[in-house]
């Protein structure tokens, strides 16, 4: 029998590239045209393998690496490689080969699965101590990076229902300049479900107005007026800095807010199974 194949973009560069994944009828995905994978990809990749894998039993999907040195060198010093292998399965390649320094990108925080508050500890640990060793110049920008990935982090074990998700953090050098980028992903209910637990959200209908909501300071599923603040204080970080720029996906709606303000959402055709978010700062 045929495999039903996804052809993986030229470039992966946001959640929505990996879209026709969201298909439990595929049985390989193939990543011979693939130049490049930034983090946001990366962990709506892993995210929706995770979904897919629950849909299928567990069997693994067959997978065609990069013929590009380039793009599994940086799939390797991300923590991508690694993490893929729990979903899929490919041709072994000759190892021992070193990973070349000239990589253009530093991690901060690899690829990870994480479950719990011990789990959110060590990510914040790592973290501290990779901006000391692989990001001196930028370590200015330490706390309110390891703040944000946390509370991002955090809603994520708190809120999606899915025994937690994927983070990944890292600096890369882009043709328009150096970033750091931090995502976090997961396949559990989405924002839109998460909050109608709270009777005051039970009627929201768009999951682009439950995405508006729950970057509103007090917004939570919960009823507890301490909480609610992990969202608006990544919004309020972004909003504070005009260049920066947060992204977050959860169903069918898709909500980009960018440091001068302004917020654009977007309904999509098929619903994301869970909520992934990437904030990026050009520096």
């Amino acid at each position: 029998m045929a495999e039903k194949l996804w052809q993986a973009p030229v470039e992966l560069s946001a959640v929505r590239d990996v879209d026709p994944l969201i298909n439990p009828g595929l049985t390989a995905m193939d990543f011979s045209a693939t130049t490049a994978t930034r983090p946001a990809a990366m962990v709506g990749l892993l995210a929706v393998l995770e979904w897919q894998s629950r849909q299928r039993d567990g069997q693994p999907l067959a997978l065609i690496p990069p013929p590009s040195q380039g793009v599994r060198d940086c799939w390797q010093v991300s923590g991508l490689t690694a993490a893929l292998r729990k979903f899929c399965r490919w041709p072994e390649t000759a190892g021992g080969q070193a990973v070349p320094e000239n990589v253009p990108l530093k991690p901060i925080v690899k690829c990870a699965r994480f479950r719990d508050e011990a789990d959110l500890d060590q990510l914040s640990v790592k973290m501290e101590d990779n901006f000391i060793t692989a990001l001196p110049r930028y370590a200015s920008l330490s706390a309110e990076c390891c703040g944000m990935l946390g509370e991002l982090t955090a809603n994520t074990v708190y809120h999606a229902d899915n025994g937690g998700g994927f983070a990944l953090a890292q600096y890369c050098e882009y043709a328009a300049g150096p970033a750091i980028e931090l995502a976090v992903a997961d396949a559990g209910i989405g924002i839109r479900k998460s909050l109608a637990k709270n009777p005051d959200f039970a009627g929201i209908a768009a999951d682009g107005a439950a995405i508006r909501l729950a970057i509103t300071e007090g917004i939570t599923s919960v009823d507890d007026k301490y909480r609610g603040l992990g969202l608006a204080y990544v919004a309020d970080n972004i909003q504070r800095q005009r260049d920066r720029r947060l992204t977050i996906r959860s169903g069918n709606g898709i909500i980009t807010l960018s440091g001068d303000g302004l917020i654009q959402e977007e309904t999509t055709r098929l619903a994301y199974p869970g909520t992934a978010v990437s904030v990026i700062i050009p520096l």
